[in-house]
């Protein structure tokens, strides 16, 4: 049976054969159509069956654990496990508009997670996926965004610091419309939505001390939604999701949360754009992608490093194109939000300091 899974509308999709398909890029996410399969930018086929290629691999080069040839728009991971099992991975078509990821059931149920040069098929899509989106002219962003009236700020943060928090309590309180809670899309202009991300697993597991406050958060969002567990989906409430989001807007703010003393700071184009490039690194991590690497020994065209001068590019312009950069400092980061919608109604502005109001 086959499954298609829309992460952004009209930008990125999976087809595979493999029923609530996850990645970074969506958990629990709505099955779509093939027609709006075919309508996205970027579309890749993940498939689950148990294969055997040994017979061509003696006849190929190896780079680790990995096999392919000169030029061949194909490559192998083959290891073996006790009780004459074997780990099989196979990545084909990577240069096309459609890539393939094949993995055996081995592989699929035994690496779950990134081990060193092992990651499990999971991540590898994630990888591949914001190589081929940035070689289409788009950057994956590690971040989230909501709009109020007429502005739209994409929130950039390290870890923990409170951009999802941001994003519910401004739309859950504060009446703002939800984009995205931890990651998205941009061309340098616009924001694309990718809602289907599992910040809410994060937090309803790792804060639990908030979680009750951020569950009532989540459901003034997104009427009836409760926080699902990553074993849960409720169709009613992934519908309710689906029809609060919206796909794309116009950036008009960018803004990058920090701790610290209650403060506000412009930022330049060059500093913006460093700390942007820097937070990404943390979630996609294409430069150092095994299965990536590995290929383009073989295969010279995949031309990794220019995902990189494509990302900056790309980047530079969502700075550049936005009306007001900065950086926003909090010593409590349920009170970002407030800040964020004032500073999204203010003229741009020099250099100021804010005092708290809490």
């Amino acid at each position: 049976m086959t499954f298609y899974y829309i992460a952004a509308k009209g930008i990125l999709a999976v087809k595979t054969n493999i029923k609530d398909f996850r990645w970074s890029f969506g958990s629990n996410m709505p099955e779509g159509t093939m027609k709006e399969y075919e309508e996205c930018a970027v579309k890749m086929h993940i498939v689950l069956e148990d294969f055997n290629d040994d017979e061509l691999l003696g006849n190929l080069g190896r780079y680790h654990f990995f096999n392919g040839a000169p030029g061949e728009d194909k490559i192998y991971y083959t290891r073996n496990l006790p009780m004459k099992k074997k780990l099989r991975l196979k990545a084909e078509n990577l240069l096309s508009d459609e890539p393939k990821i094949t993995v055996n059931r081995n592989y699929y149920k035994l690496v779950t997670h990134r081990i060193m040069n092992l990651h499990s098929v999971h991540y590898i899509a994630t990888d591949l996926a914001a190589l081929l989106l940035l070689k289409k002219g788009y950057a994956s962003i590690h971040c989230s965004a909501f709009k109020a009236e007429d502005a739209t700020v994409a929130i950039f943060a390290p870890p923990d610091t409170g951009k999802t928090l941001s994003t519910m309590t401004a739309c859950g309180d504060f009446g703002a419309s939800f984009i995205a809670e931890d990651l998205a899309i941009t061309d340098g202009r616009n924001i694309f939505s990718v809602p289907w991300t599992n910040s809410f697993d994060h937090y309803a597991k790792n804060k639990e001390a908030q979680s009750s406050k951020f569950r009532k958060k989540a459901a003034k969002v997104f009427p009836p939604l409760k926080v699902l567990s990553a074993s849960a989906k409720v169709p009613e409430q992934e519908n309710a999701k689906a029809k609060a989001i919206l796909d794309a807007e116009i950036v008009t703010h960018v803004a990058i949360l920090e701790k610290g003393k209650d403060e506000v700071i412009p930022q330049s184009e060059n500093t913006a754009v460093s700390k942007l490039m820097n937070l990404n690194r943390y979630e996609f991590n294409f430069l150092r992608a095994p299965l990536l690497i590995a290929y383009e020994f073989f295969n010279p065209g995949l031309m990794i490093d220019d995902g990189t001068v494509k990302e900056r590019e790309i980047l530079s312009s969502l700075v550049r194109n936005s009306e007001k950069v900065f950086t926003l400092k909090k010593i409590n980061p349920t009170h970002y939000a407030e800040t964020l919608l004032f500073e999204m109604k203010e003229e741009p502005m020099e250099s100021k300091k804010i005092v708290s109001l809490f």
